[in-house]
């Protein structure tokens, strides 16, 4: 969109939200986006409800369509798609007056994206995606996102999915440690199996949850450091067992040298947990903050 223009539709009142221009001229409301894979077009949406006289403004389409000003139209349900050609000559608050212009000359009316009703309509909007909604629907959007907030938050049932999923994920990181290796990749299938799990027990994505999934990873971490010392001991160790590893665990772990030759392991392992994992867990995070503040809100135009 062209600085002039984006500044047209500011005098109109337009408010701005990402790609998308929305606004309200007289008593037709508009969104006005940008084509992203064209410098000089931009598409403009409006809806109608259910009018005799569309043919008419049709035809008008048809003729802006002969004048090159749009390259293309159509119509979805009720919904109207305009291609609309940048150009020096007029601007973008021109065609959206005459669109006005027309549609009161049918007695065109917006209609609830919702329902059918047609009066009383505004915009609302996430901060994303907007609607156009009379009072009762948007109420009801309102009320449900709400509820959703307080919908139960499953964060036992979570863990245990998330810790079942992390160690799941842990398989390769005691593959590829048992060849003597640390990789970031192995932690990265512990964060993402850990979420999964989460997710797939529909654990609430809220910041505890966060916290919630970081223990399963931690705890995975740990479980798949421990498999790998098993695996590197028994090397030594012929015919050791688990349970014979169990029992000379605290032995081993008391003793300052084995401890201290322990080091670079467990500070190598933590480095790659962190560099498979942060991505994740940030990406979760911020979903989650995302989540908590989401929020429905008419649009003043």
């Amino acid at each position: 969109m062209t600085d002039i223009n984006a500044e047209k539709l500011k005098n109109l009142n337009f408010k701005n939200f990402g790609l998308n221009w929305i606004g309200k001229i007289e008593n037709y409301f508009f969104t006005v986006q940008d084509k992203l894979d064209s410098e000089n077009q931009l598409i403009i949406y409006f809806n109608l409800a259910p009018n005799n006289n569309r043919s008419k403004l049709f035809e008008y389409f048809d003729a802006l369509q002969s004048k090159t000003i749009i390259s293309e139209y159509s119509m979805d349900k009720n919904e109207i798609r305009l291609l609309y050609t940048e150009s020096l000559d007029s601007g973008v608050d021109e065609i959206l007056k005459e669109i006005v212009e027309k549609l009161k000359e049918i007695e065109g009316k917006n209609i609830c994206d919702y329902c059918d009703e047609t009066e009383f309509l505004s915009f609302y909007t996430n901060g994303t995606v907007h609607s156009l909604l009379c009072p009762k629907c948007a109420e009801n959007v309102i009320n449900k996102v709400e509820q959703e907030k307080k919908t139960h938050k499953n964060y036992v049932k979570g863990f245990f999915a998330c810790l079942l999923g992390a160690l799941i994920g842990s398989v390769l990181w005691i593959l590829i440690g048992a060849l003597g290796f640390f990789a970031s990749i192995a932690g990265l299938a512990i964060s993402i199996c850990a979420f999964k799990g989460y997710a797939i027990a529909k654990g609430k994505l809220t910041r505890f949850g966060i916290v919630l999934n970081v223990i399963a990873i931690l705890i995975a971490f740990i479980f798949a450091q421990y498999s790998v010392l098993f695996i590197q001991i028994s090397k030594e160790i012929e015919n050791l067992t688990i349970p014979g590893f169990l029992a000379i665990t605290p032995v081993l772990f008391s003793n300052a040298e084995f401890l201290k030759a322990l080091l670079p392991d467990i500070g190598f392992g933590l480095l790659f947990i962190f560099l498979g994992a942060y991505r994740t867990v940030l990406n979760n995070l911020k979903s989650a903050k995302d989540a908590e503040n989401f929020k429905v809100e008419k649009v003043e135009l």
